[in-house]
């Protein structure tokens, strides 16, 4: 099996079409409707939820089987049906198109596959084993989720605000490396833990070298 590239895409706004309508669709289309994807579903029936999304105009929902044509204009394509045929020609005719394609549980079919992932605010987080065994990218995941707690969603929006405010004020390119490997090694994480605000506060000025006013979530 060929080494896969592991990348992030940036979906908003694209098309991403995803075949089938029942539970394990249901959690794809999840997802891509999270990163601001524009999602057409197509299938006959849909789960309740899928159902509500598109009643809601989360989602364009086409209630029939998949037919060649369908993934016109799109970016990529799931196939997540139990037909084995229909997911078939949706992997043909997403890589006749050129169309990224995941086909679940059939690597062979796929040109990406998708990782297991942790989620923290911005802060993700992704296992995979090249398709050889979810079983164990799903036992990391868990580990990963115990090791990275809900607290990091938070940190990671703390730096982020930290490097806006120091990119424009420390022209020196050497002095703002440090800085924000300071930041990083700091002890930021247990504060925020702490819901200490005032402390929190205190030590990024002290790591940056002058006033800020952070937005803390709980503020």
């Amino acid at each position: 099996m060929s080494k896969y590239y592991p990348v992030c895409l940036n979906l908003s706004g694209q098309k991403c079409v995803v075949v089938g309508g029942g539970e394990v669709a249901q959690r794809k289309v999840q997802t891509l409707l999270k990163t601001g994807a524009r999602v057409w579903l197509i299938s006959p029936d849909a789960t309740a939820a899928l159902r509500q999304w598109a009643k809601a105009g989360e989602l364009y929902y086409v209630s029939r089987e998949y037919c060649s044509g369908d993934l016109g204009g799109a970016f990529l394509a799931i196939g997540a049906t139990d037909d084995e045929a229909i997911n078939r020609r949706v992997a043909e005719d997403a890589k006749t198109s050129g169309i990224l394609v995941n086909i679940v549980d059939v690597p062979k079919l796929c040109n990406f596959i998708v990782p297991s992932i942790v989620v923290r605010g911005d802060l993700q987080l992704s296992i995979s084993t090249g398709g050889k065994s979810p079983a164990l990218a799903k036992k990391i995941r868990k580990q990963l989720e115990q090791l990275y707690g809900p607290e990091y969603a938070e940190y990671i929006k703390l730096l982020g605000e930290c490097r806006e405010l120091v990119l424009p004020k420390i022209p020196d390119i050497k002095k703002r490396r440090q800085i924000f490997q300071e930041l990083v090694d700091s002890d930021l994480i247990e504060l925020i833990k702490q819901g200490n605000r005032d402390k929190i506060r205190q030590r990024v000025e002290e790591i940056i070298g002058f006033g800020v006013g952070i937005k803390m979530n709980a503020d």
